[in-house]
């Protein structure tokens, strides 16, 4: 794995495609989709999760090493969105249990939650009202020494 982050950020966002139908998107919903629906017309539960850049971490620094051979830190903020709060709460709680302890290679350390927020998207043309759970995450990349 590398200072990058990019084999644990594939790991992750496959990680997250075992929920919500596969319904999971990098970034952003795709500016020629509309948000998935469910037959009664509500917004059908949906993933988008943003990588930050990884950033320099300060501990278990190698002296001989340069700062691709560093560990970093890489956060990420997952959006649980949904047509109803319980059901982006619940969606939230998922991804809480999947990502919280699991580390997405074998030289990052397990990944930690940071915080996180709520909000909704009132109604358009194009969307129903959507419910949004936001959680914060990191974990740290490019591991060399690991404690026993």
């Amino acid at each position: 794995m590398a200072a990058d982050a990019t084999d644990e950020v594939e790991a992750i966002i496959t990680r997250l495609k075992t929920l919500v139908g596969g319904r999971v998107w990098e970034s952003a919903l795709p500016d020629d989709e509309d948000p998935p629906r469910l037959a009664s017309g509500a917004v059908a539960p949906y993933i988008v999760v943003d990588f930050g850049a990884p950033v320099r971490s300060t501990r278990d620094r190698n002296i001989a090493s340069g700062e691709l051979g560093q560990p970093h830190i890489l956060p990420l903020n997952v959006a649980c969105v949904a047509g109803d709060i319980a059901t982006a709460r619940a969606v939230a709680k998922a991804v809480f249990n999947l990502l919280v302890d699991w580390a997405p290679s074998s030289s990052s350390d397990p990944i930690v939650a940071q915080g996180g927020y709520g909000s909704n998207r009132p109604s358009t043309e194009r969307s129903p009202t959507r419910f949004v759970k936001g959680l914060f995450f990191e974990t740290t990349v490019n591991n060399t020494v690991h404690p026993a």
